[in-house]
């Protein structure tokens, strides 16, 4: 049972959120009509975001019997203390079986984590991710490419973790992801072979925005990306903090195989 503490912060951190519009006809609804869709629906219609609390394992538990936590769809958890422990108890969880939008950034999370979310039977509606500023390695990018139940997932930030070439090796030998829109990779160590990897992969083939920065890989990433055939659908890409040039970048603008780039950053 939760406590009368805990139970204030969690009734006062949730936020009724519209609903997504399917069309253009959708994109005006009155308050009063969003508050009761929420009230006579069980379709998630809520941001939880419980940041910096110091939440610990035994109140995620209490968490997932919260009668409201089923009409979560945005869950943010960032910088708790819960670790590797309490992600294992969030991706068991039938309440959260539709969940959206899952933010654990920087709570010391291991490859343990990661293979906690990939071998989730409930978290099948996921389709944001963000994780960064972890701990997460090679291991746990494999179990989460390779996982059916994270095959949905169109953005993943994966910022501030230490991949290196072999986690971008993982991402890249992804069978599943498919449909990502956005990924982060920023201050990931990834390297030029790390770089080469994912260029040769299908992953980016759905991607529109791109981050990379930080990861210092030098002038030959321009030549590596220009040729790259996986980046046609790229709006955003960057690249800030790799030493890269505006000559390098002018080889990225002028290559034929970003025909839909409208923003590059570099140094």
């Amino acid at each position: 049972m939760m406590s009368p503490l805990f139970t204030s912060l969690v009734e006062n951190s949730l936020l009724l959120m519209a609903p997504e519009p399917e069309d253009e006809t959708g994109l005006v609804v009155s308050e009063e009509q969003i508050l009761l869709d929420a009230q006579s629906s069980e379709i998630p219609r809520y941001r939880l975001q419980i940041n910096d609390k110091e939440v610990i394992v035994e109140e995620l538990e209490d968490l997932m019997e919260y009668p409201k936590i089923g009409t979560v769809r945005d869950l943010y958890l960032d910088d708790n203390e819960f670790s590797d422990a309490g992600v294992e108890v969030l991706a068991q969880a039938p309440a959260l079986e539709n969940l959206v939008l899952l933010s654990l950034k920087g709570n010391k999370l291991s490859d343990r984590a990661a293979r906690a979310l990939a071998e989730s039977k409930t978290l099948l509606h996921l389709k944001k991710l963000f994780i960064q500023d972890n701990r997460l390695g090679a291991v746990g990018m494999t179990a989460l490419g390779n996982s059916a139940t994270l095959a949905g997932l169109e953005v993943l930030y994966l910022n501030k973790n230490p991949l290196g070439p072999e986690g971008a090796k993982a991402i890249a030998g992804s069978p599943r992801w498919r449909n990502l829109k956005e990924l982060y990779l920023q201050y990931t160590g990834i390297g030029l072979e790390g770089l080469k990897a994912l260029c040769q992969s299908e992953v980016l083939s759905s991607v529109k925005t791109l981050s990379l920065a930080g990861n210092r890989l030098g002038e030959e990433a321009a030549a590596v990306l220009g040729t790259c055939p996986h980046l046609r659908k790229v709006v955003t890409l960057d690249l800030y903090g790799n030493r890269i040039s505006e000559d390098g970048a002018e080889l990225i603008r002028s290559s034929n195989l970003f025909p839909r780039l409208r923003a590059l950053q570099v140094d």
